[in-house]
């Protein structure tokens, strides 16, 4: 199945001379979506905690500023999802999301 969405990259930007903030910033990507696991847990909870083992594949180089160590959440059905894994298998990345992203984003 094709993937279209983004990635949050945290981009280093200088807001005074030797002052540096972490921004996040979305790159949008084309890919695969490889495989789609969906999974309700939490047997004691009324309301069971949803979370995915989705792996999407996308190209590992011509997306902008892109690093593995950056990227903070992919979006996926129109939810930021937090990375648990990126495998390079060049010249993609296979990126495997957990739960949903709950940190900074885009202003």
């Amino acid at each position: 199945m094709r993937y279209s969405g983004a990635l949050g990259v945290i981009q280093q930007t200088e807001v005074r001379p030797g002052i540096w903030e972490e921004t996040v910033i979305e790159v949008p990507v084309l890919g695969d979506v490889k495989q789609r696991t969906e999974v309700l847990s939490g047997e004691s909870a009324v309301l069971p905690e949803y979370s995915t083992t989705t792996s999407i594949s996308v190209p590992a180089r011509g997306v902008g500023p892109l690093n593995n160590s950056t990227i903070r959440y992919i979006t996926y059905k129109n939810i930021r999802w937090q990375i648990a894994s990126i495998v390079d298998d060049p010249p993609r990345i296979v990126i495997y999301i957990g739960e949903k992203y709950n940190g900074a984003t885009p202003e």
